[in-house]
């Protein structure tokens, strides 16, 4: 997302460079965000995590410059695109819910598109972020801490805004991180009444499989220690979408112009390719 073009206050700018990493912001002429250049130059330096995903053009130095800004530019071109389809699919004065939202990218461009009442939850507290975002975008996106919990495979908000149920909900680059991935799709199948929309590695065989990353078990305790890495095939979540009420799915196919479909293999090989879907009743 190009703050630039909402013209954004000294003291907003200021403050976008201290609140944001991980998603694909440019916030001046000189400092963009994001975590792309790291996924597909497999460059992950001494910076601590928040810091390596901020990039100023005048310490980066060129050749990291131009990778991280195009990288993260066929990021933001590829969130745009999903964004727009699920606009798309949800009602006139629809809501719409993103989980996993970190600093709230899914959200606000929800809310800019014309989605009335758009949500994201996390399970660390982007408040602060959001709030940046809606005073220089003229969002109306809202935040609640938030976060699935595998051992009662339910989805916990803090604040559910008056709403029991969302008519699109989100996962982006989340499936990959579930232990109990369908568990994960029943639980976001029970919040959305219209459309559900997945972008994670996917399996692609006609056989049900669950792969895990062994090398990803964490000290969460058994079963739940699997925490990245983790697919499905297509067919088994092809499968689950349908028993689930989801019956027509579209999926949102790759453009040049985006991240290449590749991109995985470079650093993260223990992913599948990833894919995005729409699926809706």
């Amino acid at each position: 997302m190009d703050l630039t073009k909402f013209q954004p206050t000294g003291q907003q700018v200021e403050a976008a460079a201290r609140l944001l990493r991980y998603q694909p912001f440019i916030l001046d002429e000189h400092r963009h965000t994001g975590v792309a250049y790291e996924w597909l130059h497999h460059d992950i330096s001494t910076k601590s995590s928040s810091e390596r995903y901020f990039f100023d053009r005048r310490t980066a130095g060129d050749d990291v410059w131009n990778k991280a800004f195009d990288a993260n530019r066929r990021l933001a071109r590829m969130y745009d695109a999903f964004i727009a389809q699920m606009a798309n699919i949800c009602p006139p004065g629809g809501s719409y819910l993103d989980i996993g939202c970190n600093s709230g990218y899914f959200p606000v461009q929800a809310s800019l598109a014309g989605i009335r009442t758009a949500v994201g939850i996390d399970a660390e507290d982007f408040s602060q972020q959001f709030q940046l975002l809606n005073e220089i975008t003229g969002s109306s996106a809202k935040f609640s801490v938030g976060a699935y919990d595998p051992r009662s495979h339910t989805i916990a908000m803090q604040s559910d805004f008056g709403l029991q149920n969302y008519d699109v909900v989100s996962a982006s680059c989340l499936l990959c991180h579930i232990p109990d991935p369908l568990h994960f799709l029943k639980a976001i199948a029970r919040l959305a009444t219209k459309a559900v929309f997945l972008w994670s590695g996917f399996i692609d065989t006609a056989e049900f499989l669950v792969r895990y990353n062994p090398t990803s078990f964490s000290g969460a305790g058994f079963p739940n220690g699997f925490d990245d890495g983790t697919s499905i095939s297509l067919s088994l979540l092809c499968l689950s979408m349908s028993k689930l009420g989801f019956a027509h799915r579209e999926e949102i196919t790759s453009s040049p112009d985006w991240l290449p479909e590749d991109w995985h293999l470079r650093g993260m090989p223990q992913y599948q390719k990833f894919r995005a879907f729409l699926f809706w009743r």
